[in-house]
């Protein structure tokens, strides 16, 4: 969708640009345009009462903005109600409250006035900011003493743990497993059955909603998740470029390198509950 500073007809969508946002409306004359909320001026965010769906003339709109007009592509005009549904859709909705700056705003209004779909272009935009940042988050904790008792999934990788020969290897990377999970769940809201996992043809286990590493050593496992390749080493530093760490009790030094370690986050996992690790935790 293309927007031009172009005469404004009956049912078109129109917006005005107000700092680094948009507002927008249902254009109906010069006397009528229907928004959800008034402009996010100073103003109008003083006025008591949440924002509803209302109709000013075209200059309460504008806020002595450009007004841009909302030009389809050809896919989109195939979706495009009429002129004069769209007017009907949005005067139907006339006193209409419920709003949300991120997920009920006035650019989701006229999209469902005019396409008949609740969209934003300016979430979309944070969503995919969002997705796209770096992310690489390193999880902690001491190596049980015992066998960790906690359901295992794939079920072919709890099969694998359960075979392991060496109690010692079996409890740390049963203990990684598991600290794989709730890295899995706070850092990218996924649970390991909704993750994708899969084991590879050379035998290494991989998952479709990110990449991660597993170590264990020195008394503690690790589990360091990313969206980007990432590698762990623990006890000496890895090739390469790389984040290093040394824990002061057990005292254990750990690399982390990989695509996206711009940023890079340490939680300690204890009874569950991750909490997120500062310089006090190293030496």
């Amino acid at each position: 969708m293309k927007w031009e500073p172009a005469e404004c007809q009956p049912g078109d969508v129109v917006r005005i640009k107000l700092g680094g946002v948009y507002h927008f409306g249902i254009f109906v004359s010069e006397d009528e345009v229907i928004q959800f909320g008034l402009p996010p001026t100073a103003e109008n965010r003083a006025k008591e009462g949440g924002p509803v769906v209302c109709a000013t003339d075209i200059d309460v709109f504008s806020c002595g903005q450009i007004v841009e007009t909302a030009v389809p592509d050809r896919a989109e005009r195939k979706r495009r109600r009429s002129a004069d549904e769209t007017i009907a859709a949005a005067r139907a909705r006339l006193g209409e409250g419920g709003y949300n700056l991120i997920h009920n705003n006035c650019e989701h209004f006229v999209n469902e006035c005019a396409f008949g779909e609740s969209r934003c272009t300016q979430e979309e935009e944070v969503r995919r900011r969002w997705v796209s940042r770096p992310v690489c988050d390193v999880y902690l904790a001491l190596t049980p003493e015992e066998l960790p008792s906690a359901d295992i999934f794939p079920e072919k990788r709890r099969a694998e743990l359960a075979k392991l020969s060496n109690a010692q290897r079996r409890r740390e990377e049963t203990a990684c497993w598991l600290l794989l999970e709730a890295a899995a769940k706070r850092s990218f809201n996924a649970g390991m059955q909704s993750a994708g996992f899969r084991k590879k043809l050379g035998g290494a286990w991989v998952c479709e909603k990110f990449r991660f590493a597993l170590k264990a050593g020195g008394g503690i496992c690790a589990a360091a998740v990313s969206n980007g390749k990432v590698s762990l080493e623990i006890g000496e530093k890895a090739s390469g470029k790389g984040v290093t760490r040394t824990l002061k009790s057990p005292r254990v030094t750990l690399t982390v390198s990989g695509e996206k370690t711009q940023n890079v986050n340490f939680f300690f996992v204890e009874n569950g509950v991750s909490k997120m690790m500062d310089n006090e935790w190293f030496a």
